[in-house]
């Protein structure tokens, strides 16, 4: 269990790495870029990690989740050459500058509040840390996303990311059985629509040309067009290196795609799984691997106290 735990996070980071040198590129030019070595080119991770590691340390720190904390990691952990979006660098500006992390995010967009996946890259830690508590990874996954993305399709996108990578860790999930709970749990018919066309794609016998997955699936930045994009990368695929390769080979948003498929598919298989060369790549310094994993194990220890005290 505890490589499940480390191998959702470190996973996450790497596919993170891997897309993100490539992030923006068409289908083609991901290609002309990997060939087929599929070699991890800087290991360098983006916003998306960053903002993991943040969730990470505040669910540490306070044994469950705490907004305010939250909000201030974000703050603290904020390095602009990480390529934050628009949405997220004005949030976190709000914050910095004082508001509330329960209305910062509300004001963007015309008060629509932001609908991109940048809730849903960063949940790995909260879909490993609720695994066995859906009521409460729901709950903490729409809590946590709203302090940057208020709209619903940004909370429900990142709370069916976190409950995608909460079935993969238990044992007693198939691969083939994840769509029918996944499309019990989602609640918004956009993503319902999303989990009947992956339905359709593994109903067909012959192989699902990718035109027609960024076609129907998407691969943007929407959390609609990029978290099922996710799940379907990861249940189609027999390795991690399988699945993360195919979330990049799409092109788009290959940065997020792949490290969503990544946690899913790390919590899965477990840290064992995923390619050293791509691990050793991955950055290292203060918030690098080393540290990303000992938050992996911090979170497995903590859940692992908590489940023995509600025991007693």
């Amino acid at each position: 269990m505890k490589s499940k735990f480390t191998g959702a996070l470190i996973g996450s980071a790497v596919g993170d790495a891997l897309g993100a040198p490539v992030e923006g590129y068409s289908m083609k030019k991901v290609s002309s870029v990997y060939g087929e070595d599929w070699k991890m080119i800087s290991g360098r991770y983006t916003d998306d990690t960053e903002m993991m590691i943040g969730v990470a340390e505040s669910l540490i720190e306070n044994k469950g989740f705490n907004g305010e904390d939250m909000a201030k990691r974000f703050i603290e952990n904020y390095d602009p050459k990480r390529g934050y979006g628009p949405g997220s660098k004005e949030a976190l500006r709000r914050l910095s500058e004082g508001e509330s992390w329960k209305e910062a995010s509300k004001k963007l967009f015309g008060g629509k509040g932001s609908y991109g996946n940048g809730a849903a890259m960063r949940i790995a830690p909260v879909g490993i840390f609720y695994y066995d508590d859906v009521d409460r990874l729901r709950e903490t996954a729409y809590k946590s996303s709203h302090i940057t993305h208020s709209n619903e399709l940004g909370k429900e996108g990142a709370a069916l990311q976190a409950f995608s990578i909460a079935l993969a860790m238990q044992e007693r999930v198939e691969k083939e059985g994840m769509l029918l709970e996944l499309k019990e749990f989602v609640e918004n018919e956009v993503y319902k629509e999303k989990i009947r066309k992956i339905e359709m794609f593994f109903e067909k016998e012959a192989e699902v040309d990718k035109k027609e997955v960024i076609s129907e699936l998407g691969s943007g930045e929407e959390a609609f067009n990029s978290v099922p994009t996710a799940i379907y990368s990861f249940i189609r695929s027999n390795s991690f290196k399988d699945a993360v390769v195919y979330a990049v080979s799409l092109g788009g948003d290959t940065d997020t795609i792949a490290a969503m498929t990544g946690a899913i598919s790390g919590a899965y298989y477990g840290e064992e799984a995923i390619p050293k060369e791509w691990v050793e790549r991955l950055e290292g310094g203060k918030k690098g691997k080393r540290y990303i994993r000992w938050l992996g194990e911090e979170l497995y220890h903590i859940k692992l106290q908590l489940m023995q005290r509600d025991r007693w």
